[in-house]
């Protein structure tokens, strides 16, 4: 780092142009050792510096474009990075050969997926809900904003689990999630791979089923009710907790939409609820 450090007073901002003024320097040398051994000796000899001066021009030229191809490298393991750190799609780097420049490019490509490996795993722990696998309430929204952005249109269901306080209280908190894993597990045995299921919060669990109009929605989330009580039955007082549920259409893009349509499906459900508690 001595010689680097000595020389950061040529072009401080540019490392490539650093490197062509040494070597330009360089390459004169032998041109200015010859002028100054001629000028001491009172003798010149211009058939022979007029051959030198030709000799370094094509020198430098030759020596300028070799070193920007050895740079290129550097170059290119820098826009990986710079792209990396812009958040932006990053290519693997060429392959390269078994020297120095090969292995700062192959440490930059290695570096670059570790990297992103290591966000993807970070952005899909946020956007997962730890207790049932189910995306949770942002990555229900986000993967649910992009379907809506490229036209999708459908319907969405709200499926929320009666007497569950009960379950967590007289059965215990283990139970409790004991049961939403198998809802979940219920909920992804029956819903399609263009469908989004999440839970929401607590016993409440969000599906966005894709192309489905309301009653579409209404018969799917009634099979999935079906599934949960036939292979997953929990039971209070011997009767088997019950769902709730309540659906809406989603035609239209935007928070402001998918707000006023849980807010219809909220009062739906409450309202199946209510009718399940006065019978």
């Amino acid at each position: 780092m001595r010689i680097y450090n000595a020389t950061r007073f040529l072009f401080p901002r540019s490392y490539r142009l650093r490197v062509f003024a040494i070597c330009f320097g360089s390459v004169h040398i032998p041109l200015i050792t010859f002028l100054v051994i001629q000028g001491l000796r009172g003798q010149w000899d211009w058939s022979m510096i007029t051959a030198l001066l030709i000799a370094t021009v094509v020198g430098t030229g030759v020596a300028i474009v070799g070193l920007a191809g050895l740079l290129a490298p550097i170059q290119l393991a820098m826009d990986r990075l710079a792209q990396l750190q812009r958040g932006e799609s990053v290519e693997d780097c060429p392959e390269a050969g078994q020297d120095l420049a090969g292995d700062l490019l192959r440490a930059t490509t290695e570096a670059s997926q570790s990297t992103i490996r290591r966000i993807d795993r970070l952005k899909g722990a946020a956007a997962t809900d730890a207790l049932t696998g189910l995306a949770n309430r942002r990555g229900l929204l986000e993967k649910l904003g992009e379907k809506m952005q490229n036209g999708s249109r459908g319907s969405i269901a709200l499926l929320d689990g009666d007497r569950f306080k009960q379950v967590n209280d007289r059965l215990g908190h283990s139970e409790g999630d004991r049961l939403l894993k198998r809802i979940a597990s219920r909920i992804l045995d029956n819903v399609r791979e263009s469908d989004i299921a999440g839970r929401w919060g607590g016993d409440e669990f969000v599906i966005y089923f894709d192309g489905l109009d309301r009653d579409g929605a209404i018969a799917a989330i009634t099979r999935i009710k079906g599934a949960v009580l036939r292979r997953s039955p929990i039971l209070l007082d011997g009767e088997p907790v019950a769902f709730s549920h309540g659906c809406a259409s989603l035609e239209t893009p935007g928070r402001k939409a998918f707000d006023r349509a849980l807010e219809e499906a909220d009062k739906e459900l409450y309202r199946d609820k209510a009718r399940r508690m006065s019978a």
